[in-house]
């Protein structure tokens, strides 16, 4: 009888050793695994902005978008959303000074290494970290200002537009491109992306003023532009 309770209290010790093993495994959190940041996913560390992604180049077009903006000499433009500086080098070979705004320092630290890989040229690039919700620039700040795939991820367009305004100069322009609604082989979901005659709406709201739609320049964009009074 002896040595049936100790076979006995020893199987029920084993089995709750083995629960408890069980439960710990169970409540050991798990490694956090952390996304790469855009910056990581779109670019080659080491990589010069000016070796352009020639699959982005085919449908962005940028030389057209920068015949939108104009003349750029002496003038300063911010580019918002600037990311790994895609527009922002190549607006700094003509600007007198190009603000490169995003919300994420990964971006604008990348953005300073490539100043330093491609030269003296690109100093007058300005990297700055700014809010979701606001664009971070002095009142009358720039000539101009381009906002490229962003507008739709912004969390408060009807904010961030008068503020945008108001870092604007007196008759100075507001480029805006984003993607088309509908099944196409770039960019976002439809759920991130809208209308352009509703961004024309925000943007009156905002005071903006000879709002014009473009389109048909682009296969997969819309260009807007907007010119404060």
């Amino acid at each position: 009888m002896k040595l049936r309770l100790l076979i006995l209290s020893l199987l029920i010790l084993g089995c709750q050793s083995a629960k408890e093993e069980k439960s710990t495994e169970i409540e050991q959190p798990k490694e956090e695994v952390v996304a790469p940041s855009e910056i990581e996913i779109r670019t080659v560390p080491g990589q010069s902005p000016l070796k352009e992604d020639e699959e982005r180049t085919d449908w962005q077009n940028p030389n057209l978008v920068l015949d939108v903006l104009g003349n750029l000499e002496g003038k300063t433009i911010a580019d918002i959303g600037a990311g790994s500086g895609y527009f922002t080098f190549k607006m700094a070979k003509n600007a007198e000074k190009v603000i490169a705004l995003d919300i994420d320092p990964n971006a604008l630290e990348y953005i300073e290494s490539q100043k330093r890989i491609v030269g003296d040229w690109a100093n007058n690039i300005e990297a700055r970290l700014t809010p979701p919700d606001v664009p971070n620039l002095l009142p009358q700040e720039v000539d101009a200002a381009l906002l490229v795939n962003t507008y739709h991820f912004l969390p408060n367009q009807q904010k961030y537009l008068p503020r945008l305004l108001e870092g604007i100069k007196s008759g100075g322009l507001f480029v805006l491109v984003d993607f088309k609604l509908g099944e196409i082989p770039v960019g976002p979901s439809d759920q991130f992306k809208g209308k352009p005659e509703d961004v024309r709406r925000d943007l009156r709201r905002a005071g903006f003023r000879s709002i014009d739609i473009d389109t048909k320049s682009l296969e997969f964009q819309y260009i807007i532009t907007a010119k404060k009074k």
